[in-house]
């Protein structure tokens, strides 16, 4: 799979990659919202401020763009990672269906808090940001009983695939270089501005393409077209 300059493909060949497929059996305790990890207890830390860091979800209606229950990890798992601060990078690849003019941007909406709600003990989502960056630590007890990115990732897609309008979901972790996490950040800016876009149209009720920043996104995507078009009909009536 190739996302933009981002190659699966290579990085596999290049020995990073480790892939798993998600057997929906995962038993990890929740932790009952109090997913406090102090300093002295982290095992491993991800995507802290000094380090470079990504996150964020792409959609498609594409058939076999997100390849179901599978999880891959381009660089050491967190097992093998304990006393470190890792660079960290998480894309969450959901392929939907239904998707128009009426609810595309409730349902993006409805996704992008969806890839922030894990409950699980031991595992703290410390900080995350609009620039699309994500910082969390895994406590050393969490380590010692096991978790690893299959757990994570595997808690995640199962949380997208409760909604039906999910068909799949894959999950890409990324700790092997700064580097590594860089090349996904040109893939990140395009996202972010497709959802600058729709909270422009929805929000503010601009349709004046002529001074809007975001013109070209639209012209690009055809669901925001629609989108824009139906805002602006209804507008006038």
């Amino acid at each position: 799979m190739t996302i933009n300059n981002f190659s699966l493909e290579r990085k596999d060949e290049e020995g990073k990659v480790c892939g798993i497929r998600h057997s929906r059996n995962i038993n990890w305790p929740p932790g009952g919202g109090r997913n406090i990890v102090l300093s002295e207890d982290v095992g491993v830390e991800l995507g802290n401020p000094r380090e470079e860091s990504v996150s964020f979800v792409i959609w498609t209606e594409t058939q076999n763009e997100a390849r179901d229950g599978i999880i891959s990890v381009i660089g050491p798992d967190l097992q093998v990672s304990q006393g470190e601060s890792l660079p960290f990078g998480k894309v969450v690849i959901v392929g939907g269906k239904g998707f128009n003019e009426e609810n595309s941007y409730d349902k993006h909406r409805e996704m992008e808090g969806m890839r922030y709600d894990v409950d699980l003990k031991g595992y703290m989502l410390r900080a995350v940001s609009q620039y699309q960056r994500e910082w969390s630590r895994v406590s050393n007890d969490a380590l010692s009983s096991g978790f690893s990115f299959s757990i994570l990732g595997g808690v995640l897609i199962d949380k997208f695939k409760e909604k039906d309008y999910i068909d799949a979901v894959e999950v890409i972790f990324v700790t092997s270089s700064r580097e590594d996490v860089k090349e996904l950040r040109g893939i990140s800016k395009g996202v972010a501005r497709v959802i600058g876009a729709m909270n422009k149209m929805i929000e503010e009720m601009s349709f004046d393409c002529s001074t809007c920043e975001y013109a070209d996104v639209c012209t690009d995507v055809s669901e925001l077209r629609k989108i824009r078009n139906k805002q602006s009909a209804n507008s006038y009536k």
